[in-house]
């Protein structure tokens, strides 16, 4: 599966998620008087937690991620940095 159809999958499940989070939203308000709010309120809780989570993946798929290379040069550079500092403190 390619990247493009996983994210277009999640923000589709996001949606979904934030659809039941908002009809359990809706049943809470209704079934107030009645004992099985819990269930209702476990289920919008559930609802956000999913919709956070695959917001998160979505978040981490679009990311640019750091290269090897990158961090070769970062590591590379504060060493350097570093040399430079103690030659000064030493000097």
């Amino acid at each position: 599966m390619k990247q493009e159809d996983i994210l277009r999958t999640k923000e589709n499940l996001a949606k979904d998620a934030l659809k039941v989070a908002t009809e359990a939203l809706g049943y809470i308000e209704e079934a107030l008087p009645d004992a099985g709010v819990r269930d209702l309120i476990t289920i919008f809780n559930s609802a956000i937690k999913t919709h956070r989570d695959l917001v998160s993946d979505i978040v981490d798929l679009t990311t640019p991620k750091e290269s090897d290379k990158e961090r070769d040069l970062a590591r590379e550079y504060s060493s350097k940095v570093d040399d430079m500092i103690s030659k000064f403190t030493n000097s």
